[in-house]
């Protein structure tokens, strides 16, 4: 009995660590289409080991790959830094070794880490787009919050300009139709666009009323989608007070503490969150093949993509010729389009015609 009770203390202790945190110096092996590739699936194999390195040994516990694909489908790791110790190019395969600092921790103030991480996704663009009456005080807060870490950022003045050309769009996008907002994204150029809205009020307080200040208050609401398939990775809502003797300045300050709330409060943890485990587990590409005659094709045209080195395929349309699928790759947007490109499908080829972030558009010919 009392060894039975030793086993499963030994095992809880460990599976909770990569959660509590831990870092630990690791090699990596990565073979690509391309050298970036490569280095991702190197930087995901050490971030692998690394958990693995934080959970029982394999002789301890039968399962004990069950054990781990687990954790690492609920866990995830950054690399901290890195440094190339080997690369090498044989027929067309690329092999990068590296050794890497890999913590379990959280990176929302690793800086260094973060980088390395927005670099692993290609340093996808951000758009924020926030809907406050008379002011951008909150959209303003949190851009300076995001240029603070490193991001791509779309700029302002095309933000500023959408909000008086496509105005019905941008309501509706800020209103929560993620539709709305992947569409308003991907047309500027973004991969992500965090969109919200602004409700500004004003609380009676007695005190400040005889000393002639007034309360301002601001709700913001907003919400990061991924722009190339509206699915919401991250959804957050805040509160700001301010005092001021002016109503209007009061109610911007308000505004602006309530956008830093915001992401101060788990929204950017979410963001970076979602980011980790798409660079860990595999990302989803949004694949558009054209000039698809048939059913039959498109069942080919499936079947083959399903036999690469992917994760998952889910079929999101076909019709008048287009077949939509979404797929989970281990891996870049580049490095898929290269395995893709020149592959036969009932004696047509697969050519590779557009990439725009994970958005890859194939035509048979």
């Amino acid at each position: 009995m009392k060894i039975k009770i030793l086993l499963a203390i030994t095992i809880i202790f460990f599976l909770a660590s990569p959660v509590l945190g831990g870092i630990t110096m690791i090699s990596g092996d990565g073979y690509g289409n391309s050298k970036n590739e490569a280095l991702l699936q190197a930087k995901r194999e050490a971030v692998s080991s690394g958990i693995g390195t934080l959970l029982i040994s394999e002789t301890e516990v039968n399962n004990y790959m069950l054990q781990k694909d687990l954790i690492l489908t609920r866990t995830v790791g950054a690399v901290k830094s890195y440094k190339i110790i080997d690369e090498s190019k044989d027929d067309g395969l690329f092999h990068v070794k590296i050794r890497a600092e890999v913590s379990m921790d959280a990176i929302k103030e690793d800086l260094v880490a973060l980088k390395i991480l927005l670099e692993s996704m290609d340093k996808p663009r951000m758009m924020v787009l926030i809907s406050e009456e008379k002011g951008n005080a909150a959209e303003t807060a949190i851009l300076d919050y995001l240029n603070g870490k490193e991001f791509e950022l779309v700029d302002a003045s095309v933000v500023a300009a959408l909000m008086d050309k496509d105005e019905a769009l941008v309501r509706k996008a800020t209103e929560g139709d993620p539709v709305a907002a992947a569409q308003l994204g991907a047309a500027n150029g973004a991969e992500f666009i965090i969109v919200g809205k602004v409700v500004k009020s004003t609380a009676e307080n007695k005190l400040l009323s005889d000393s002639g200040m007034v309360s301002g208050q601001a709700n913001i609401t907003a919400r990061v989608v991924n722009c190339s398939n509206a699915r919401i990775i991250a959804s957050k809502s805040a509160q700001g007070a301010a005092a001021h003797s002016s109503l209007e300045a009061a109610q911007q300050t308000a505004s602006e503490k309530a956008a830093r709330k915001l992401m101060d409060d788990k929204l950017f943890e979410k963001i970076i969150s979602s980011f980790q485990d798409m660079v860990n587990n595999g990302m989803t590409l949004e694949l558009t093949v054209v000039d698809v005659p048939d059913y039959n094709t498109q069942k080919a045209v499936q079947n083959l993509i399903k036999g690469l080195n992917v994760s998952a395929v889910s079929q999101r349309g076909f019709g008048s010729g287009e077949l939509k699928l979404s797929v989970v790759y281990r891996g870049n947007a580049d490095g898929f389009a290269d395995m893709v490109n020149g592959k036969t499908v009932l004696g047509k080829k697969l050519s590779v015609i557009d990439i725009a972030g994970s958005q890859i558009k194939v035509k048979l010919q």
